[in-house]
């Protein structure tokens, strides 16, 4: 199964010590969604703090609590810069890739690495409605009005790709083309409509998400984990884990085990 990890309390202790960030499985959701997540203040703290976003090919609903704002966005980078306010209250339903083209219609393009309006997409949700809750129940509210969007459809191969490519990353992107039994340019086009992501950039974020993974659950070394990913040597590994999470594996592991 495709769970990626999200860890900001471990990347920024500034953010630790400022917010509360949680995550819950959203079964009502069946294959479309991974887990409803919720940030809210730990001290009436009135300033801006860095949220670390790790790169994972999901489009998440985002709905800026206080902000009165919700859409839809994804990262198909690691964001290292991302600023939040630390008396926010934030939460969001991650979807998986995939999910939010099928549910849509819309190329993912439209949603990765921006924010897309939630009124744009879906003009029958009852914005002022939404918001005239309260924190807890606008998070039942939405997963009720998302339960109605699914009612009858289950994920296509695109939405539940990713748990195949978790499992078994391929080595190469020709690897990835020949599960598709599809050109370069085919695959292309395809990915791009339904992730925003080229193939490389995929199997980039699920090899990494998988070392995460390892890392954090199987207590893997890095060298075990290099090889069983088909890193070509393990500085390699290390220097596009960094490239990722801003540090190297052991010292994630040490902040994970602190």
């Amino acid at each position: 199964m495709y769970v990626p990890v999200q860890v900001p309390f471990l990347l920024n202790p500034v953010f630790r010590e400022n917010l509360e960030y949680r995550e819950s499985s959203v079964l009502e959701l069946g294959g479309f969604g991974i887990c409803l997540w919720e940030m809210w203040p730990r001290h009436d703290v009135r300033s801006a703090v860095r949220n670390v976003i790790v790169a994972d090919g999901c489009i998440d609903i985002v709905a800026a609590f206080d902000e009165r704002q919700i859409g839809f966005s994804g990262m198909s980078r690691t964001e290292f810069e991302y600023e939040i306010e630390c008396s926010a209250r934030y939460f969001g339903v991650r979807l998986m890739p995939g999910a939010f083209h099928q549910l849509t219609g819309l190329p993912a393009l439209v949603a990765m690495d921006q924010f897309l309006l939630f009124k744009e997409v879906f003009m029958d949700f009852l914005e002022e409605e939404f918001f005239s809750l309260s924190f807890d129940e606008a998070k039942e509210y939405l997963k009720v009005y998302l339960v109605g969007k699914i009612k009858g459809q289950l994920p296509d191969e695109f939405t539940e790709l990713f748990h195949g490519l978790a499992e078994n990353p391929p080595a190469t992107t020709r690897e990835l083309y020949g599960r598709f039994h599809v050109s370069p340019r085919q695959c292309q086009r395809l990915f791009l409509r339904y992730y925003g992501l080229s193939p490389k950039m995929v199997l980039s974020i699920v090899r990494f998400q998988r070392c995460l993974q390892l890392l954090t659950v199987s207590k893997g070394s890095s060298a075990e984990i290099a090889n069983l990913l088909g890193y070509y040597d393990q500085p390699h590994f290390i220097r596009d884990f960094k490239r990722n999470m801003g540090m190297t594996p052991r010292e994630l592991v040490r902040l994970y085990e602190g």
